[in-house]
């Protein structure tokens, strides 16, 4: 076929067959690259106004839970809800017009308790292109699971029931501090270390909570002197006798407190006992592989030592010296009458010899004080906390009805508001959810 052509005025060639093709591809071009940009900005533009009606039902959410919270009236139990008419919120100052695009939104939100958080169904009226009732459509069918990513939610609960017998252990023995573990467990208290040590619940039972009892536990130690008759003329303490004192009085003796371990081997004297023991250098390694010495890395004696913390040593030993030096009262003239240790004075000895204060080895613990109006003077108490625990569990049956009912038919059926069964101990009550929402 013989293409056509054509001249300009100035004699250019014109392509005729492409001419009658120039509408052609204004269309695809159109179509092709400005319709899809029209497009891009209006589902931008959707997209903008999509999030601030989010922001505006977001809003109303915060009011109606803070306007409910007030009210004492926020749900609770699981499956109970309350709802908020809007105007209250504007009318009581809970929300403005300006946090709602100037527009004062009537209807109302139901506040659902859906296990440990809220369901909000917002009803909004009258709130522009943010209306609940234009911009969404109709309600779709339930389902069980919670659709995520919808603004427009509805829950129904539905309710079913365990018959449950609440039991109780005994209590368990007591348990010193040091035998509980550190953390705190998800019943609020220090469990004990060794779970098998509290009494056991059966297999099938499920723990309701772990109760603790506290007591104190108490021990003592005596202090005792030496008691004499008279005053004299005594000296002060000494190992070693004072220059003007003639006599050592040997029923007065007391000995000093132990010294320091030392790698020195001490001076001897002829009233002076000398120990030894093993020294170790102690250490334990942290988290990032190095070692911490006890005591700057010197020797100590093991009795000195937190072994449970410090519980390595290195190869090398030392022995390690100490000592106690045995004193005496000197005196002149008339020497007194000493008795023995004694928590009090003796017949015709009157005087206490402070100085001689020995405290005595600690008893066991008991859960009784043995501190009392004749013995306070003498007797020193300690006491510690001491606890003990039992589990509360419960017992329950099979699902008793077949299938979970709406909450006007649950109530019916066990003639019984919800929050009466639920407060009951002798079941257990067992919610489940259905959802519907709005199609967008």
């Amino acid at each position: 076929m013989k293409r056509q052509t054509y001249v300009d005025d100035e004699g250019n060639t014109i392509n005729r067959s492409l001419e009658n093709k120039r509408p052609l591809l204004n269309f695809f071009f159109f179509f092709g690259t400005i319709l899809p940009i029209i497009i891009i900005i209006f589902i931008i533009l959707a997209a903008m106004k999509n999030n601030d009606c989010l922001k505006i039902y977001n809003e109303l959410k915060q009011a109606s839970l803070n306007y409910a919270k007030d009210e004492g009236t926020v749900p609770n139990l699981e499956g109970e809800n309350v709802t908020i008419k809007l105007n209250n919120l504007y009318d009581d100052g809970y929300i403005n017009k300006a946090k709602t695009d100037n527009s004062q939104c009537t209807g109302s939100i139901k506040i659902t308790r859906y296990k440990d958080d809220y369901v909000y169904t917002i009803d909004a009226r009258n709130c522009g292109e943010c209306s609940v009732n234009l911009k969404y459509g109709g309600w779709t069918k339930e389902q069980s699971a919670y659709p995520s990513g919808k603004a427009i939610v509805d829950v129904t609960p539905y309710y079913n029931y365990y018959e449950r017998q609440v039991n109780t252990t005994k209590w368990s023995e007591y348990f010193d501090d040091d035998e509980l573990q550190d953390e705190i467990s998800e019943y609020g208290i220090k469990l004990p270390m060794d779970m098998e040590d509290i009494p056991a619940v059966p297999t099938d039972a499920n723990i309701i909570n772990i109760e603790s009892d506290n007591t104190y536990y108490y021990r003592y130690r005596d202090r005792t002197w030496k008691w004499y008759d008279i005053d004299g003329y005594y000296s002060e303490f000494s190992s070693e006798q004072p220059a003007v004192f003639a006599n050592k009085d040997e029923e007065s003796s007391r000995y000093t407190g132990w010294s320091e371990y030392s790698l020195n081997y001490p001076i001897e004297k002829d009233y002076r006992t000398i120990s030894q023991t093993t020294g170790y250098k102690f250490y334990y390694v942290n988290d990032k592989g190095k070692k911490i010495y006890y005591n700057n890395g010197k020797y100590s004696a093991r009795e000195d030592v937190n072994t449970d913390k410090y519980n390595r040593t290195e190869e090398d030993t030392a022995t390690l010296y100490r000592y106690r030096d045995e004193q005496w009262r000197w005196y002149n003239g008339q020497k007194r009458n000493y008795s023995n240790l004694r928590t009090t004075a003796p017949r015709n000895q009157p005087y206490k010899d402070r100085e001689t204060e020995t405290l005595g080895s600690p008893t066991s613990w008991s859960p009784e004080s043995q501190v009392n109006a004749t013995n306070q003077e003498y007797r020193i108490e300690e006491r510690k906390i001491m606890t003990r625990f039992r589990t509360k569990y419960e017992m329950i049956s099979l699902k008793v009805l077949k299938k979970p009912l709406t909450r006007d038919e649950f109530e019916k059926k066990v003639r019984m508001s919800i929050p009466e069964f639920a407060s009951n101990a002798n079941y257990k009550l067992e919610v489940t959810y259905k959802f519907k929402y709005r199609k967008s």
